[in-house]
C-alpha cells in the first residue's frame, strides 16, 4: 500500500511543485457539485499537475438534484481525458441527498456517456445504503472509500471485496500523516497497491474493450 494520493478542491491552497517534491504522486480534483455548481480552480490546477507529471482525477460532489443535470454538469466542465480517473463523490450534502438508486443512475449514464466506470467514493451514506445488500451496477465502479480509523472497517464486502483507494485522514482526523508540503492539512488517500501498479493501473477503468484488472475492483469486460 502506499500513501501518495490527495483529494482537493478550491478551499485548498496548492503549490503544486511542493506538491510533487513532496512525493505526491497523483490528485484528485474536484470538478462540479449539483446541477450547476463548477470549482473555478479546476482548470488551472489541472494544467499545473499534468505539466508537472502528476496523475489527474475529478470528482463530481453529489446532490439530490436530477441526474441527467448533475452528469451534463460534470462532463461538460470536467471533460474527462482517457487518462483521468473519475468519481461520483457519493456523500451527504447541505440539501437533500443523492439516492442510492440516483448514485446507480449517475454511474451508469456515465459509462454509457464516456465508455467508462467511474469510481464511486463514500463512507457512512455509503455503508449504511448498501447494508447487506449486493448491487451489480456499483460492484462495477472502483471502491474509493472513506474512514479515518487506523483500518478500512466496514466496507461493504458482499459489493467490494477490498477498497482501491482509501481516504484514511481529512486533514485533522484519522491516522498520520496529515500534513501535505504545498497544501498542509489535506484529505489523504491509500492505495491498495505498489507505486508502480498505481502508475500502470490509473485511471483503473478504460473503455470497455481496453479495460484492466487492479486490486479492489472488478475488471469492466461487458455492461
Amino acid at each position: 500500500m502506499i500513501n501518495t494520493i490527495i483529494d482537493t478542491y478550491h478551499g485548498n491552497s496548492i503549490n503544486m511543485q511542493e506538491v510533487k517534491d513532496g512525493g505526491i504522486i497523483a490528485i484528485i480534483h474536484k470538478a462540479t457539485q449539483g446541477r450547476l455548481f463548477r470549482d473555478k480552480t479546476y482548470h488551472t490546477r489541472r494544467q499545473q499537475a499534468r505539466d508537472l507529471g502528476l496523475l489527474w482525477g475529478a470528482y463530481h460532489f453529489s446532490t439530490g438534484e436530477p441526474v441527467d443535470d448533475q452528469v451534463e454538469n460534470f462532463l461538460s466542465y470536467a471533460k474527462p481525458e482517457d487518462d483521468e480517473l473519475i468519481s461520483l463523490d457519493w456523500e451527504p450534502s447541505d440539501g437533500p441527498d443523492m439516492t442510492l438508486d440516483a448514485a446507480r443512475a449517475f454511474v451508469q449514464i456515465i459509462k454509457n456517456e464516456t465508455g467508462r466506470w467511474p469510481f464511486i467514493y463514500g463512507g457512512r451514506l455509503l455503508r449504511e445504503s448498501l447494508l447487506h445488500k449486493t448491487d451489480p451496477i456499483l460492484a462495477n465502479c472502483p471502491l474509493w472509500y472513506a474512514r479515518y480509523r487506523t483500518s478500512p472497517l466496514g466496507i461493504p464486502t458482499q459489493v467490494w471485496p477490498t477498497y482501491t483507494l482509501w481516504q484514511y485522514t481529512d486533514g485533522n482526523d484519522g491516522p498520520e500523516p496529515h500534513h501535505t508540503p504545498g497544501v498542509g492539512g489535506a484529505d489523504r488517500n491509500i492505495f491498495n497497491g505498489t507505486e508502480q501498479q498505481l502508475r500502470d493501473q490509473w485511471p483503473f477503468t478504460k473503455r470497455e474493450n481496453d479495460a484492466v484488472t487492479g486490486p479492489g475492483f472488478h475488471a469492466i469486460l461487458h455492461s
